[in-house]
């Protein structure tokens, strides 16, 4: 669940956000009987994808653990973390170790296996965890998930033989943001054959481009055939692409692959607005390190910041997480306003119903408006010291799409910083 300022923003997101769950199999399936009472305690924090905490704990409670259960925690820590590499060596140590571990958690290892693939750009890799977990764990699914694993088959087999991202970063770059008729920050993009604006957000899990688009600047097209939910409930088929060249100052990203969508799923003729493809996390994330300045400029440094601090920086799939005063939530750079769920007001709920009135919390978009229980409420966030009061921020009363995190941080929050840099080797999210 994405919130934003805009219907088009709303509606985009969503739709990538289904799309991308539909890649990544379900968030978590459900874990069954752990059978070991130091792991039940690390597996609660787990299933809330409290990564941070659970960091924590591990390292208090490491020694006691069955080498199995070991090896299970830290495959899923280095995965959040962004250690992809690290996260299949784990999975190495447990399948050699031959320990004895519930099918639920050995499903789980071939979800983090895939992601871990996919981060890599292994796309076989990612396929042949999909079919392990098809083939050994079928009595384990739901029709749901046996369809989303078959969905992700077809995206894993059409980009086998491609070639894997990589990038180049000659020097640093420093380019200016321009803004669209929706508000929304867009980057040029130049391929060696021509020049776009693509939207830029680390809230898209997917890089995506309009067929039109994708024609324009001579992509490789591969059907796939990929069934995707958009936020109107109505069934949208989507394709890939890869782009073998894409140049944003001094950075060349090769072999990105980009989800093609119809010209129609991405247009919005009411207020004459095209978009035509949107840079998203996967490429976000293989620059290392971005800078997002007050005054919208973009800027890749040649050197990367470091910082003596614990990561409070996570991701769930492709959903980075920041962790703040305790408590964990999405981050999304495209969303407007800051929106706290349902968790939250569970831990203060006494408070709330007190200082608070019940309130509609108008969601929605292209698809139409949807109104949930909720309470406008004042609250202040403590980042790197520094206090961050926020008024009137929408809080649920209750879950609408399962969320274990505490809300989705927006703009509203990154606005008051003249400078955040994102940083996803150290793993951290830094306001100057």
């Amino acid at each position: 669940m994405k919130n934003s300022g805009t219907g088009i923003k709303k509606h985009t997101i969503g739709l990538l956000s289904a799309v991308w769950t539909a890649m990544l199999l379900t968030a978590v399936t459900a874990f069954g009987q752990t059978t070991h009472s130091t792991f039940d305690v690390l597996y609660k924090q787990i299933k809330q994808k409290n990564f941070f905490k659970l960091s924590e704990l591990f390292a208090g409670t490491k020694k006691k653990l069955p080498v199995g259960y070991q090896y299970f925690t830290e495959a899923l820590l280095d995965n959040a973390f962004n250690r992809p590499e690290e996260s299949n060596r784990k999975i190495l140590k447990l399948e050699a170790s031959k320990a004895t571990l519930p099918d639920s958690l050995m499903l789980k290892i071939w979800h983090i296996k895939e992601d871990n693939c996919m981060k890599q750009y292994d796309y076989a890799g990612a396929k042949n965890a999909v079919q392990t977990a098809l083939k050994k764990y079928d009595k384990l699914l739901t029709e749901e998930e046996k369809n989303d694993l078959k969905n992700n088959l077809k995206i894993w087999t059409a980009l086998e033989n491609e070639s894997r991202q990589r990038v180049t970063i000659d020097g640093s770059t420093r380019l200016k943001m321009e803004k669209d008729i929706a508000g929304l920050k867009n980057l040029k993009v130049n391929t060696g054959r021509d020049t776009m604006n693509f939207i830029f957000d680390t809230g898209a899990n997917i890089s995506t481009v309009s067929a039109s688009t994708a024609r324009r600047l001579k992509m490789k097209m591969i059907p796939a055939g990929i069934e995707v939910d958009a936020v109107t409930g109505v069934g949208v088929k989507a394709d890939l692409a890869v782009c073998r060249k894409l140049v944003l100052g001094n950075i060349t990203v090769e072999n990105a692959v980009f989800l093609v969508l119809a010209d129609s799923a991405l247009s919005f003729p009411q207020i004459n607005y095209q978009i035509n493809g949107i840079l998203g996390f996967p490429v976000i994330e293989a620059l290392n390190e971005v800078q997002l300045t007050q005054d919208d400029y973009f800027i890749v440094p040649d050197t990367e910041t470091k910082i003596n601090a614990a990561s409070n920086m996570a991701i769930d799939g492709l959903s980075p997480l920041i962790f703040i005063d305790g408590r964990h939530f999405t981050f999304d750079t495209g969303a407007d306003q800051t929106m706290l769920y349902a968790p939250f007001y569970q831990e203060s709920k006494n408070d709330i119903d007190k200082q608070y009135q019940l309130v509609k919390i108008g969601m929605g978009g292209a698809g139409g408006k949807i109104e949930h229980d909720g309470f406008k409420v004042n609250h202040t966030f403590h980042i790197f010291g520094k206090q961050i009061p926020l008024k009137n921020i929408s809080l649920l009363k209750t879950k609408i799409n399962k969320e274990t995190v505490y809300g989705n941080i927006g703009q509203d929050v990154i606005r008051q910083f003249k400078k955040m840099t994102l940083n996803f080797n150290q793993m951290f999210i830094k306001f100057d």
